[in-house]
C-alpha cells in the first residue's frame, strides 16, 4: 500500500507500507514500511492503526529519518482504511503538531524506492 503527499503533481512525501493486515471495526494492526521525500533519502517507519466502529481509521507512525536527515518525526491522523486523508506531523519532538499532510493513494507499481 502506498500513499503520497503531493506538491503540484509530484510526490513530496511517500510512504510505502509493507505487509498490511486487514482492519476490522474495533481492531488494531501494526504497520511498517519505508518513507522518503524528494531528497530521495529512504527511512524506516513503524506504527499502528485502529478502526473505529464508524469505519474511520486512526493512524500513528514514527519515522526514523535522523540517520540521513535532520530529525525523526511522528505522524497521526484520522484516515480511510487505505490511510488516505489529512494527517498531522510533529517534527520537533514536543508532541504538538507542526503541520498537516494531505495523503493520497499511489500506485505502488509506479513508486521508485531510492
Amino acid at each position: 500500500m502506498c500513499i503520497v503527499n503531493l506538491t503540484g503533481t509530484s510526490p513530496s512525501n511517500t510512504f510505502v507500507f509493507k505487509d498490511v493486515k486487514p482492519l476490522a471495526a474495533g481492531g488494531a494492526i501494526a504497520v511498517q514500511g519505508l518513507f522518503f521525500t524528494t531528497a530521495r533519502k529512504v527511512a524506516p517507519f513503524h506504527g499502528s492503526a485502529v478502526m473505529a466502529s464508524d469505519g474511520s481509521v486512526r493512524l500513528g507512525l514514527v519515522v526514523h529519518s535522523s540517520a540521513d536527515s535532520t530529525n525523526d518525526f511522528t505522524i497521526a491522523g484520522i484516515t480511510s482504511v487505505d490511510f488516505v486523508g489529512t494527517v498531522k506531523f510533529d517534527s520537533d519532538g514536543d508532541f504538538v503538531p507542526n503541520g498537516t499532510l494531505t495523503m493520497e493513494p499511489a500506485d505502488c507499481a509506479t513508486v521508485v524506492v531510492p
